[in-house]
């Protein structure tokens, strides 16, 4: 609880910090930062005795680590009542030069986890743009989405069996380019630490691996003996592609592709037979997205609809840096499959809208070591929702999910019920495309 009100009482202090010293001299700078609490939190209830979003994290897939590295996801949701993360934002104008902003979240529990913290520029020439900090990449089209600003109440299998419930975030910097054409083109780079990709391009912690390996064995094993290689400096890059053509007033579509590539992947592997490795190897993923938006006719959102869909292909190539049979080092490991989803919304009536999902892992997945292959497994995930949107800063949501995932102990078919509410108090900007 100390975090809780060391962070809040930080923010609150440097929000009024800044307003006092400006409000002087510009009386618009009492709106900046602009400072908001964004509160969500869910009754849940599954067929599964409570196990459903557990049994979807650890649905089949070609990349998964068997232990050893850290998780970086969203609140556990349990049975009954959650109280989910709590999100703080801070955003505006800095000067004429940058624009900052700043987003955290506190759990249940009181543990509060920095999301993002960037600045960016606002006067590059030539349509160039620099951000710097910690930041969602612009690798997906949903990825760069807040939870309180989904279409639905979790995250989608697709996203959540190659980057994690969290995403693909970290520490770097990131350069765009607008194109000087009629239509929206943009170009971007992106250079970022990448110690918490998950699980696609996981690293694990040296120590944990070389202790379970050492009591496994029986013997002392070092983390000098794992062979990995030093994770100093930037793992992961990042391009991006986004097209919109010019449409009209009463509709819009945006086309996107991206491509990024994550040195020294590694992977610890138990395999039957006391068989302990780990691995070590670069991964590439190749993403394609398209958005279409028909905006509203009515009033409060009606008539309005969209549909998203995106698909992601992962491959990564590594080779054994430790096994626990000396004869097998250098051993070939490859991990490849692909995820996908499909989103659709429509406001049927004022401040009432529907949404319908379905996704995919395990794609033409494969886990191959040496010569010997295994294939992954498909799930799918089907959703429902209907979104009341009492005003632009609340609304309550009932989901449905019917999931069918496959995992160590076999297929699991279950349902999932959510009854969410997102309340924004404060200002908060207008979301992105």
């Amino acid at each position: 609880m100390k975090k809780f009100y060391l962070a809040s009482a930080l923010l609150a202090a440097s929000s009024s910090a800044l307003a006092a010293d400006d409000n002087a001299s510009n009386p618009m700078a009492a709106f900046n930062p602009a400072f908001s609490v964004i509160f969500n939190g869910m009754y849940y209830h599954d067929t599964a005795d409570g196990e459903g979003t557990a049994l979807l994290e650890d649905a089949d897939s070609a990349f998964h680590s068997h232990g050893g590295h850290e998780e970086h996801g969203h609140e556990e949701i349990k049975r009954g009542f959650n109280l989910n993360e709590t999100e703080l934002t801070m955003s505006g104008s800095v000067d004429s030069y940058f624009d900052a902003w700043l987003s955290a979240a506190i759990s249940s529990g009181g543990e509060f986890e920095l999301e993002e913290a960037w600045i960016r520029s606002q006067s590059l020439p030539a349509g160039l743009q620099v951000k710097a900090g910690r930041f969602l990449s612009a690798i997906g089209y949903h990825n760069e989405k807040h939870p309180h600003s989904w279409n639905f109440a979790d995250q989608n299998l697709a996203y959540l069996s190659l980057f994690g419930d969290h995403g693909v975030a970290g520490d770097g910097v990131q350069l765009t380019w607008l194109a000087p054409t009629d239509s929206y083109l943009q170009l971007g780079l992106e250079v970022v630490q990448g110690d918490n990709l998950e699980p696609v391009g996981s690293i694990i912690d040296a120590d944990d691996v070389a202790a379970d390996i050492s009591e496994e064995l029986g013997a002392n094993v070092t983390t000098e003996d794992l062979n990995l290689a030093d994770q100093n400096g930037p793992q992961l890059g990042v391009f991006t592609l986004r097209y919109a053509p010019d449409l009209g007033a009463h509709r819009a579509v945006q086309l996107g592709l991206s491509a990024a590539r994550h040195q020294d992947s590694q992977a610890f592997h138990e395999e039957g037979g006391g068989e302990l490795f780990v691995t070590q190897g670069d991964t590439d993923i190749y993403g394609a997205q398209a958005v279409y938006k028909h905006f509203p006719t009515g009033q409060y959102g009606k008539g309005g609809w969209s549909v998203t869909g995106e698909y992601f292909h992962a491959d990564s190539d590594q080779n054994a840096v430790f096994h626990s049979d000396a004869a097998e080092l250098g051993l070939p490991v490859e991990s490849k499959q692909g995820a996908a989803y499909v989103e659709a919304t429509y406001g049927f009536a004022p401040r009432w809208q529907i949404g319908l999902r379905t996704a995919a892992s395990g794609i033409s997945g494969e886990f191959s070591e040496g010569n010997e292959t295994e294939e992954v497994r498909l799930s799918r995930q089907h959703s429902a929702a209907l979104t009341w949107y009492a005003t632009e800063f609340s609304k309550l949501r009932l989901q449905f999910n019917r999931n069918d995932v496959h995992g160590e102990d076999g297929n699991e078919e279950y349902n999932q019920v959510f009854l969410q509410y997102n309340l924004s108090l404060g200002a908060h900007g207008a979301h992105s495309f």
